[in-house]
């Protein structure tokens, strides 16, 4: 009996990956939820509609993020390229075909896009375009994820992808750690890779501005003065006098989602404390994979999902640790420093 239920055990918790994914299977997957919404009546804008597919308690906090931060904008703003939608330069896209050779499999795009030019590309019919290869692998990457390119994603949604970039939007603004692998238990199977790592990083730099009444260009991190640590007390004087050292609230994340080892999409949202700005890259570096740091070369693709998001999590963990590592040691010195300091001025006598 004993012999049975080990063998019972290691077979329910053996690890697997569902054989449908490895299978290629026919997803239509160009119907635009919010579309298909408007023809049975929907109210409200896109954005609106793209929250309102579930009454449960998640989907209502989801909702209520994603719409205080996008207030003050419109859909209309970045469909006609009015103010940062035309003009902020924070997106990389990636579209290629897994049957094809690289060059012809790959959809020509001129990185780093505005939100106004990522809805563009976005409304092109994914699958079975007339002149296109399709975008059976597609790669998404926004640095500083804005309201611009959240109305451009949330208008573009297909079915399948809907549930997936809204808690992908959510969780990154909201600062949430999550790494997780979700398959539903109903309906059409597919997968969700979930990675989302919330981090400090330790920094010299001006005070971030507060950003009370004014439309959002970035998600809102917390930023820690440590200035009363006199870190690097001992460096050049050559530096700003405005700025100071202070701890920043960063989140990268990287959410794989699909139908099967052919058909997927990858979000990568990342603050731009983490990776810089896309406008201050080479045409060299454009050709490297944003998503996963510029460590992965874009002409060289990982197909596999799996594969893809495990490299991916290894890169983005690797980061995570170097700034640890990092702040730790900075604070360390600081502190160590102020130690004797406060034993080198008191009298002998008091010791």
């Amino acid at each position: 009996m004993a012999s049975e239920k080990k063998d019972h055990l290691e077979v329910c918790f053996e690890n697997s990956w569902y054989p449908d994914f490895s299978i290629l299977r026919n997803l239509n997957d160009d119907k635009r939820l919010v579309e298909v919404k408007k023809k049975v009546d929907a109210k409200g804008d896109d954005l609106g509609i793209f929250l309102t597919d579930s009454e449960d308690a998640d989907s209502r906090c989801e909702a209520e993020v994603l719409v205080d931060y996008c207030r003050g904008t419109s859909l209309e703003d970045v469909e006609s390229g009015n103010g940062a939608a035309g003009h902020r330069r924070a997106v990389w896209l990636d579209d290629r075909d897994s049957s094809l050779d690289v060059q012809s499999g790959t959809r020509p795009y001129k990185n780093p896009l505005t939100a106004t030019g990522l809805i563009r590309a976005l409304e092109v019919p994914r699958f079975n375009h007339e002149h296109l290869p399709d975008a059976a692998r597609r790669l998404i990457y926004i640095t500083d994820l804005d309201p611009a390119c959240i109305h451009a994603l949330a208008a573009t949604a297909s079915f399948h992808q809907t549930t997936v970039l809204r808690n992908a939007m959510y969780k990154h603004l909201a600062f949430q750690t999550s790494i997780a692998v979700k398959i539903p238990s109903a309906g059409f199977l597919t997968f969700q890779l979930d990675l989302h790592l919330p981090f400090f990083l330790l920094r010299k730099s001006t005070p971030p501005e507060e950003s009370v009444g004014k439309v959002n260009q970035k998600p809102w991190r917390r930023w820690t003065d440590m200035s009363f640590l006199k870190i690097g007390t001992s460096e050049s004087q050559n530096q700003n006098p405005k700025e100071v050292w202070g701890i920043h609230e960063v989140q990268t994340t990287c959410v794989v989602a699909g139908s099967d080892d052919w058909r997927w999409v990858g979000y990568g949202f990342v603050d731009a404390e983490i990776d810089g700005s896309l406008t201050d890259l080479s045409e060299d570096d454009l050709s490297f994979d944003r998503i996963a740091a510029g460590e992965l070369e874009a002409n060289i693709p990982i197909w596999r999902p799996r594969d893809y998001w495990l490299k991916s999590f290894e890169i983005r963990i690797e980061q995570v640790r170097t700034e640890w590592e990092y702040l730790i040691h900075k604070l360390e010195l600081s502190v160590n420093q102020y130690v004797r300091g406060q034993i080198q001025s008191t009298p002998n006598d008091k010791l």
